[in-house]
């Protein structure tokens, strides 16, 4: 008997998946644009299978790689906008947040701020991670202009550990937008209502080491919210790292 092309290729498919022998699925690759209405500033995000292979920001000032977001994976993006160079156009504080494939509880966050007198953009990177701040409902009064970093630990005080995970209420920053980009700023209004809910977290922490580091988390939060200076600890334990800033006509 003779067999034509198209049946020989029908029962060589039909053997093959009587036997168990499938063919290895391809990647899946696309491209995501992030972006805020009102704005030049943009990402470009390569992925294979949601996974980024690629990170580059557009502005008019060109196009610059993120290289730290290679291998992981877009979650999720929120902004704030604020007047902070002083003319009428608002500004922006963008923040925008990578999780690891394998593991979503651990990640980055990007921080861009962008202005437009002069035009101009800053990146910044923040580890983050899973806190006890995840599962618990809270409803803060932020003002305007200001975001909230969560910071994936908390600080080492003295002799105790760094105690961080979904167990811990780990310190939170407020940032703003400077003249040198997003950064953690003093915003007293947010600290005395962080200050009522950890108060409550540590009347019931049962670990010792655990409610002495929220103590010394109090005393912190007490000196914030009456627009003073935090600890080095907690200033310490602030990671922050910038890196670049790009500027335009």
């Amino acid at each position: 008997m003779k067999f034509r092309p198209r049946c020989m290729f029908a029962v060589l498919a039909a053997f093959m998946l009587t036997a168990g022998v499938f063919l290895p699925a391809r990647a899946e690759s696309a491209m995501k644009i992030v972006s805020v209405p009102g704005h030049p500033v943009f990402l470009l995000l390569e992925t294979s299978d949601g996974v980024i292979s690629s990170a580059l920001m557009r502005s008019p000032a060109g196009i610059q790689k993120i290289l730290p977001l290679e291998g992981l994976c877009f979650r999720r993006d929120s902004y704030v906008r604020t007047f902070a160079d002083g003319d009428l156009s608002s500004d922006l504080v963008w923040t925008l947040t990578f999780t690891h494939p394998s593991d979503q509880s651990r990640g980055i966050q990007v921080w861009i701020g962008i202005t437009t007198l002069p035009p101009k953009a800053w990146v910044s990177l923040s580890p983050v991670g899973q806190t006890y701040w995840d599962t618990i409902p809270v409803n803060l009064y932020v003002p305007r202009g200001i975001s909230l970093y969560v910071s994936p630990n908390l600080p080492a005080y003295g002799e105790l550990p760094q105690f961080g995970g979904n167990r811990t209420l780990t310190f939170v920053y407020t940032i703003a937008l400077t003249p040198e980009g997003p950064n953690f700023v003093v915003a007293p209004e947010v600290y005395r209502q962080l200050l009522k809910i950890t108060h409550l977290v540590s009347e019931g922490e049962s670990f010792p080491q655990r409610r002495q580091a929220y103590g010394k988390i109090l005393e912190d939060y007490e000196t914030l919210s009456r627009g003073g200076k935090p600890s080095n600890e907690a200033i310490q334990n602030f990671s922050w790292k910038k890196l670049f800033s790009v500027e335009w006509r």
